[in-house]
């Protein structure tokens, strides 16, 4: 039975390894200037480079572009909201931003006030809930407050940022990943966590059309809190 069992394990090993050779067989690792020559059927395989170091590009660049770019660009919420609320699609075409056309998520730069009614530090995907000026003590908007961030706003909603300036769709997730890091470093990190609740918050940030919540879910690029 031993020996059976042995032979059994060395066939079933010499059969798994030709399926990853076949497997492999049938995928091209494309360099950068072979883009765009694959032929139908090839799978695309894309390494991670050392030469593209995306938290440096995002440092490089926050307070010189990105900060001024929202600071400028930004619409007050209440304005989006009050459009986004009977056509979203409406509110993208007056206030929003997407690097694509038609089927692309709109990005909407925003800035606002208001008081924190509710907090969730639960999850790491931490959030506060806001009550806009006017208040009504309940919540209009949730504002994350990390340490993880969700979605891609940020990096989507610059102008300055095209995926056609990346060699591919790897370089351009890092860098998502990178300004979300960047918003925690640099400005979520120095919240006073414990003592949100009843606090005057003001904002500049961006929310996305596709978010699967029922409150607009904003990113900050500057947060205060009184």
């Amino acid at each position: 039975m031993r020996i059976m069992s042995g032979l059994g394990g060395t066939l079933m090993s010499l059969v798994t390894l030709s399926l990853f050779v076949f497997a492999l067989a049938s995928c091209t690792i494309v360099p950068d200037e072979d883009k765009g020559t694959k032929k139908k059927g090839e799978i695309d395989i894309y390494f991670v480079s050392d030469d593209f170091n995306p938290d440096a590009f995002v440092q490089k660049i926050w307070e010189a572009k990105v900060v001024p770019y929202f600071n400028e660009k930004s619409q007050p919420v209440t304005d989006v909201l009050s459009v986004w609320a009977i056509d979203q699609e409406a509110a993208g075409k007056q206030f929003g931003y997407r690097e694509k056309a038609e089927g692309s998520p709109w990005n909407f730069l925003v800035r606002g006030e208001g008081s924190i009614v509710d907090v969730n530090t639960e999850s790491r995907a931490s959030t506060v809930g806001v009550d806009l000026e006017p208040g009504d003590g309940k919540a209009d908007l949730v504002i994350q407050i990390g340490p993880v961030i969700k979605d891609s706003g940020i990096r989507d909603s610059l102008e300055f940022i095209s995926f056609t300036d990346f060699t591919n769709q790897l370089e351009f997730a890092r860098l998502s990943n990178a300004f979300n890091k960047q918003v925690h470093t640099e400005v979520l990190s120095k919240l006073d966590r414990e003592n949100l609740l009843g606090k005057d918050v003001s904002f500049i940030g961006v929310f996305t059309q596709l978010q699967g919540t029922d409150l607009v879910r904003v990113t900050p690029v500057v947060i205060k809190v009184n």
